[in-house]
């Protein structure tokens, strides 16, 4: 076992933290309608998704450990390789532009609406590019903590909700037909690139892999199910008007004298960004490391640091750039090229390599 070795159960409690910051921040697409009750039944679209979405990334993993060769010794010394890692590097720096930016909007439309956020989401992004360096074992101790308390938190401020819910606010499913749902479900899903950093960092996951992937979607999905529930059971149709209607219903809730749940659960879903963050800047300076290894981790966690936070600025406050970001086709392709390109070409340049060394044998 490995400094940087983790479990299983630790690096999909980073996923689990992602995809619940998705769901938090998740904005469905204007050229869609779907009934609010519907959305309830998105998650199952994402577990059947993301059962499927796993093979390329598995062959992969599976392939690799009978020839013992890492994802990490793949690339070093291969000029081809190392085009792998610059996309790896490319999609999830776009992401983590992407987390920061939603998370911006959140932040000046939610919680402070007209304040102007950049400072504090710079001084978060600075934070994140700190905790980077501690690198992915660091993180991914954490994340197991992390998990316990937002989901705690989460399920104890949807509890409080009971009474608020109203069954007249369910609408018949698919009321303006299941074509509309499905596109909206599939894009929803197409929000979990983190599963391509399974690849990445599979030289330092032990334990069992495939069967800690399927609890962590099947878990997952279960989790967004429930938080759907009482999102459409308190707002009813009023959740369509809402920019994140999570937040709204969350906004509801109230506990004795706790009478702003929605504060403390605000808190709670800072953890979940922090962490997605982290993640995905870990794998940007992991991938340019490859390209680049005399230069320092330090050196690249500062630039990187500085690039997103120069972009961000560029992006705060211009609807249209923001929508740019945001835009379905971008977000589809950030999560096929990770998900199913990068591991597909990763396996055939290991069978061409395998022809190759039996042809020399031979």
């Amino acid at each position: 076992m490995t400094e940087k070795s983790i479990s299983a159960p630790q690096f999909f409690s980073l996923l689990y933290l992602s995809m619940l910051g998705t769901l938090f921040m998740y904005i469905s697409s204007a050229d869609i309608k779907i009934a609010s009750t519907d959305s309830i039944l998105r998650p199952v679209v994402f577990v059947a998704v993301n059962l499927v979405a796993i093979v390329p990334s598995y062959l992969f993993i599976k392939m690799q450990r009978k020839t013992r060769l890492s994802y990490g010794q793949s690339l070093q010394g291969n000029a081809a390789f190392k085009i792998v890692a610059v996309c790896y590097g490319a999609v999830y720096f776009l992401d983590a532009i992407m987390t920061s930016s939603r998370f911006d909007l959140f932040a000046s439309s939610e919680l402070f609406p007209g304040t102007d956020m950049t400072f504090f989401i710079l001084g978060l992004v600075a934070v994140c590019g700190a905790l980077a360096l501690l690198g992915i074992g660091a993180l991914a101790r954490a994340g197991i903590v992390f998990t316990v308390i937002v989901t705690g938190a989460t399920i104890f401020a949807m509890l409080t909700l009971i009474e608020e819910v109203d069954f007249l606010n369910f609408t018949p499913l698919f009321e303006f037909g299941a074509e509309d749902f499905l596109k909206d479900s599939l894009i929803f899903s197409a929000h979990a690139t983190g599963i391509g950093a399974v690849v990445v960092f599979s030289e330092n996951i032990r334990e069992k892999l495939l069967k800690n992937y399927i609890l962590w979607v099947i878990l997952s999905g279960i989790v967004f199910v429930f938080i759907l529930f009482f999102v459409v059971g308190t707002l009813g149709v009023f959740a369509d008007t809402q920019l994140f209607p999570t937040y709204a219903a969350v906004s509801l809730a109230k506990f004795g004298l706790l009478e702003r749940l929605d504060a403390l659960e605000t808190a709670i879903w800072i953890l979940c960004v922090v962490s997605k963050l982290t993640l995905y800047m870990i794998i940007v300076i992991k991938s340019v490391s490859y390209i680049f290894p005399k230069v320092s981790k330090t050196v690249i966690s500062v630039c990187l640091s500085t690039i997103i936070g120069f972009i961000l600025v560029f992006i705060s406050g211009d609807v249209k750039r923001f929508g740019f970001l945001s835009s379905v086709p971008l977000n589809v392709v950030l999560y096929i090229i990770p998900v199913v390109v990068l591991p597909g070409i990763l396996i055939i340049s290991c069978v061409a390599g395998r022809g190759l060394k039996r042809a020399k044998n031979g």
